[in-house]
């Protein structure tokens, strides 16, 4: 009989042996050996700390000071390598990560992803999103990597300095291909050139669409995405001539509205139904492209409801305005254009301020009156409103309910070229989950390069994901299953 002892060592699995084997067959660890630069002093090598940081991201977020304890509970790392995996070997490896040619890291990564999991290309969809910073970030302005400064804050935090972050995503599950770091004053339509022409070097070619929001719809950008030989689908602006135009050429016309989707409520199965139409517009831009106009049964009905509350806050501001005595027109006047820039209803009315005239006889002078005193008519004039609602402009007004224009240049058909802009929410989930499934904020390092090459690590894990992501829903669609038991 042996006198050997046995010991039970627990490790946590998780899903880390699915996570390992998409990097695996990404060969990241390779990429990561081949291309950032090692030293032969270290006792880690750096490709080693970067995976063990890049799965811990995936995985579940721990701070870069415990990284040791937390790849040692699953499996990572042997007891006595803890102590090795501080927060100072990880900030050296993201030094490392930023100092290496961070474009061809992820040009690599990429392309092993579209030539492995056979990705389709022929559409891309970008937007972009804000990673608050909490901190100064003062003395960096020379540091070569993008600068946290304040900006247009989407987590709506203005007081906080913010970096841009831009993404790139696939039409096939949204598999991310590409990711740049603005500074954090960066106007999303000053990226859409520098983010195009990398997508172009990426596939090695101009011929896929590219879709992103209204930012895209600036005259530079849409000539030389079309003069490159690129096909562009974007929003036209609100504040564009062509809006206004379109809405004063249907007020005399019936455009022929084509059914485009129809299908029912995904998420209230007896809420408003998911109906588009689509109208090709007689009239172009500006510059000549096209104009897809869209109508939506759900905006059509939120514009409508929309348009009533305002009516009906209008009008009872106008009614408590009737109760009051006004001595002074100015200040009636006042509170009137008050109320209707609250409600932005100013078209909605039309309204007159009529003076109330009252007059009483009073005695000329004071005491008790006699058969002989005296008295004067005294006039007071007071001011109130008098008010209705406009039909016409209200019915001009609906007429437009639930429209938006859509530019491009593509020669799809006006309902394909609709379905594929539908796309975009898809890229909205992935920055969604970059901020909480990833929890991205708050960015607890102070180094811009360090911050950067973190969120390249960021944008790898992510790439992982959604490469899993994909494989599953692949294979529910293969087996016709709508949901899988966890």
């Amino acid at each position: 009989m042996s006198n050997n002892k046995m010991s039970i060592l627990p490790i946590r699995l998780g899903a880390l042996p699915i996570i390992d084997a998409y990097i695996d067959k990404l060969g990241i660890s390779d990429v990561f050996a081949q291309m950032v630069p090692s030293d032969a002093r270290d006792k880690v090598p750096v490709w080693k700390t970067l995976c063990i940081a890049l799965r811990n991201i995936i995985v579940e977020r721990y701070p870069l000071y415990k990284m040791g304890d937390w790849a040692k509970q699953w499996g990572l790392i042997n007891d006595d390598e803890i102590a090795l995996y501080n927060d100072d070997r990880i900030g050296r490896g993201l030094d490392r990560l930023y100092r290496s040619d961070r474009t061809a890291i992820t040009t690599e990564i990429v392309l092993r992803a579209i030539k492995k999991f056979e990705l389709k290309i022929n559409r891309i969809h970008n937007d972009s999103t804000s990673i608050t910073l909490h901190g100064n970030y003062d003395d960096y302005s020379d540091c070569g990597a993008a600068l946290p400064k304040h900006g247009h804050n989407k987590d709506f935090r203005p007081d906080l300095k913010q970096l841009v972050f831009s993404l790139s995503i696939t039409s096939d599950f949204s598999v991310p291909l590409l990711f740049k770091v603005f500074d954090g004053n960066r106007t999303d339509d000053t990226t859409h050139i520098e983010n195009w022409k990398h997508l172009r070097d990426l596939i090695g070619s101009s011929d896929f669409t590219y879709v992103a929001d209204s930012k895209l719809c600036v005259r530079d950008t849409l000539q030389y995405i079309a003069t490159e030989g690129g096909t562009f689908i974007t929003i036209l602006p609100e504040t564009r001539k062509e809006s206004s135009l379109f809405f004063e050429w249907i007020q005399t016309n019936n455009p022929e509205w084509v059914i485009a989707i129809d299908e029912q409520n995904p998420r209230k199965k007896d809420g408003i139904r998911r109906t588009y139409w689509t109208f090709d517009s007689p009239l172009l831009t500006s510059e000549g492209y096209r104009l897809v106009w869209v109508k939506s049964l759900q905006k059509q009905n939120d514009d409508g409801l929309r348009r009533l509350r305002r009516i009906e806050h209008t009008e009872n501001g106008f009614a408590a305005l009737k109760k009051k005595r006004f001595l002074n027109k100015e200040k009636l006047q006042s509170e009137i254009n008050t109320i209707l820039n609250t409600n932005k209803s100013n078209q909605y009315f039309n309204y007159e301020i009529v003076p109330i005239i009252q007059e009483h006889v009073k005695q000329t002078t004071r005491g008790r009156p006699t058969t002989s005193t005296l008295h004067h008519v005294v006039r007071e004039t007071t001011y109130t409103i008098e008010y209705s609602q406009n039909a016409l402009s209200i019915q001009k007004e609906a007429r437009t309910d639930g429209l938006f224009p859509i530019v491009t240049n593509s020669k799809d058909p006006a309902a394909q070229v609709l379905i594929m802009y539908k796309y975009q929410p898809m890229l909205e989930k992935r920055h969604e989950q970059l901020k909480s499934v990833y929890d991205v904020a708050p960015v607890l390092l102070q180094n811009p390069q360090r911050i950067e090459s973190l969120l390249l690590l960021y944008f790898i894990g992510m790439v992982i994901t959604s490469l899993i992501e994909r494989d599953m829903k692949l294979k529910m669609e293969e087996k016709n299953l709508d949901s899988v038991p966890l």
